[in-house]
């Protein structure tokens, strides 16, 4: 008769097993998170980086931020950063670049073209080493690394790496235009017969957000210039000029985003030819106050102390914050110091809710009143826009 409470000699024989093994599970452990360590970190221990390329994780970001005035809110840009630094690492340049081109994207600041470059000279690929370098120095003309490369590279780079200060053909559509930097003329010649056009690529200033002036100085009296004007996803903006008479220079205003790329297709009416100068250059419009266009960055102004400030285009709006010393009803005074600007205002409790406007004004160069009962000691705030797409100086008061 067989023992109910016997354990079977197979189950017995595994449970030995597993005692006198155990620790072989702990080393297949182990190895796995080591090997998942080993892939995971860009730093890989043993393994050397390319010279010249920047492994530091937090360049990115710091960057980013620094140039848009935002943080980088997206995990995928840094996720793909970190791992091409793992593919470099691993001698892979071809998906390392890969995975680069995609971070430049969402976040194009200096050291991801700079480690483009640097990946692209080690494929002996030179136009687009050049192309990198170029868009970096573009972005800060004095950031180290690339510095630091070209000179390094000098035989493989030459001077081409730099932003133009004239035209390199061909320069026909935006997918080959010249990497031009701010506020640095640029030397072009519309050619006679061949229907030419010249298409240059710049750079927006990092944030606070500006307006960018195009300027292009005529030197024919037998070219009519006309500009079109692309955005970062090559599309076609409102801000280019028709073909001006023969002989005119032409010039054009615009506002991207911060450190948005835009592009300037330069051509001439049919039948025209001659050579021009190109200037895109910041106006530095925005006020001390910026950014400050929602109302997380609201700028926090003192109770009864006025303060003068501006709208600078039709999408410029500024937030503003005031704590009362006391319960009761409080003034918000907007005094118009511009014959252009029609003000309005948005009024908001401590819960960032809206609470009210302000007077609805339909001449340009009024000025506006508006109370709201308050609390001592608690956050409010204002939002001060434009009616009409206009713009204009203003100084605002609380008390």
């Amino acid at each position: 008769m067989s023992n109910p409470t016997a354990v079977p000699r197979r189950r017995r024989n595994r449970r030995s097993l597993l005692r006198r093994f155990w620790w072989v599970g702990l080393v297949v452990l182990a190895a796995g998170v080591a090997g998942a360590s080993f892939y995971f970190r860009p730093h890989s221990q043993g393994a050397q980086p390319v010279e010249g390329y920047v492994v530091d994780p937090s360049a990115l970001a710091e960057q980013y931020s620094r140039q848009t005035g935002k943080p980088l809110t997206s995990t995928e840009p840094q996720r793909d950063f970190d791992q091409a630094t793992v593919r470099m690492l691993h001698r892979d340049y071809q998906t390392a670049a890969a995975l680069l081109e995609q971070v430049a994207k969402a976040a194009p600041v200096p050291v991801v073209f700079n480690n483009l470059g640097v990946l692209y000279a080690e494929l002996n690929d030179r136009a687009r080493a050049v192309n990198a370098f170029r868009q970096a120095l573009a972005r800060d003309v004095s950031y180290a690394p690339v510095r630091a490369n070209l000179q390094r590279l000098r035989g493989f780079t030459s001077d081409t790496d730099l932003p133009v200060t004239r035209e390199i053909e061909p320069n026909d559509s935006p997918r080959l235009a010249n990497q031009i930097a701010l506020d640095s003329p640029v030397e072009g010649e519309i050619a006679a017969g061949t229907g030419d056009s010249d298409t240059y690529r710049a750079d927006a200033p990092p944030a606070p957000r500006d307006i960018l002036s195009v300027e292009i100085a005529n030197h024919s009296p037998a070219l009519s210039l006309g500009l079109r004007v692309y955005d970062s996803d090559l599309r076609l903006t409102e801000s280019g000029v028709q073909p001006q008479p023969s002989g005119a220079s032409l010039s054009a205003r615009l506002s991207p985003p911060p450190a948005a790329t835009m592009y300037f297709q330069i051509w001439g009416a049919p039948g025209t030819s001659g050579a021009y100068t190109l200037r895109v250059r910041p106006t530095r419009a925005y006020d001390s106050f910026e950014p400050n266009d929602d109302i997380f960055s609201a700028h926090e102004i003192t109770f009864g102390q006025p303060l003068t400030a501006n709208i600078m285009d039709a999408v410029d709006t500024d937030f503003y914050s005031f704590r009362s010393p006391h319960d009761g009803t409080v003034t918000v005074e907007i005094e118009n110091k511009s014959s252009t600007l029609i003000p309005a205002i948005t009024l908001f409790g401590s819960d960032k809710a809206n609470i009210g406007f302000g007077p609805d004004l339909r001449q340009p160069g009024a000025s506006l009143k508006q109370t709201m009962a308050v609390q001592a000691n608690q956050p409010y705030f204002i939002q001060v826009w434009s009616q009409g797409h206009s713009f204009g100086n203003y100084s605002i008061v609380v008390q």
